[in-house]
């Protein structure tokens, strides 16, 4: 087999997993136009995944190997034996244009129009990661506790297979990801009467100013090992550096 009959065989073996390389055409902007990234997508996904631009096709379809090759399962976020693995790298996504048409946002949740169309106008306005494991929407809240504390991100955060898992360092990794390890967020358990609880999905609302501290919480920090928590008998894993 000569290296351009592997390059083929890998190309046509990605393509068979939903991946494709796409080419930024001139109308696209500056910063696509002559660019090449891929893209993958697989039965039941809501959104594809898309990865960074690159100078060549062929870097394209690498980096998307790279890609399979790193995320080589979708599903729970434990490797063979049980062992954790790392939580894979966060990409831009986009939705499908299925998703952003309110008639069928409201058909489908049977809502009325202008509801749906709100809620439209609002996912527009956010800026979406994926990864191997989690989607996360990003929204911008506007200085909610006042200037002082200045603006917030939202981050609503699912399990792409939809699952019930509500692993607590997870969601701490993904606000170190997208906001920063510095920044104080927080997840709110409310009062019944403002209850939502429609889907798996979870919420984080985190300060944009990393200078911002919450009034309640621990004042220093406080981290075992494995090791060093099994020896006054408690159970922890390890954490990952951030």
């Amino acid at each position: 087999m000569t290296h351009t009959d592997f390059t083929d065989a890998v190309v046509r073996q990605l393509q068979a997993d939903g991946y494709a390389v796409h080419q930024g055409a001139p109308d696209d902007g500056h910063d696509l136009a002559g660019c090449f990234w891929f893209s993958w997508s697989a039965p039941g996904m809501a959104d594809a995944e898309v990865g960074s631009t690159v100078d060549t096709e062929l870097a394209a379809w690498s980096s998307a190997l790279q890609h399979r090759l790193a995320n080589s399962a979708i599903g729970l976020h434990v490797a063979a034996g049980g062992a954790r693995r790392p939580m894979g790298h966060f990409y831009p996504a986009t939705l499908p244009a299925a998703a952003l048409d309110p008639v069928k946002m409201a058909s489908r949740f049977q809502i009325p129009l202008p509801a749906a169309q709100a809620q439209v106008e609002a996912m527009r306005r956010q800026t979406i990661f994926m990864n191997d494991v989690y989607q996360v929407n990003v929204g911008l809240v506007e200085a909610p506790f006042g200037p002082a504390c200045g603006d917030m991100a939202w981050l609503s955060i699912k399990r792409r297979d939809r699952s019930t898992v509500h692993d607590w360092r997870d969601l701490q990794e993904i606000k170190n990801r997208i906001v920063g390890a510095e920044h104080e967020g927080f997840e709110i358990y409310p009062a019944e009467s403002r209850l939502v609880d429609t889907a798996n999905q979870y919420h984080l609302w985190v300060f944009l100013d990393h200078k911002v501290r919450l009034p309640v919480g621990f004042r220093s920090r406080e981290v075992f090992s494995a090791d060093a928590a099994a020896a006054v008998g408690a159970v922890q894993r390890e954490l990952q550096p951030v």
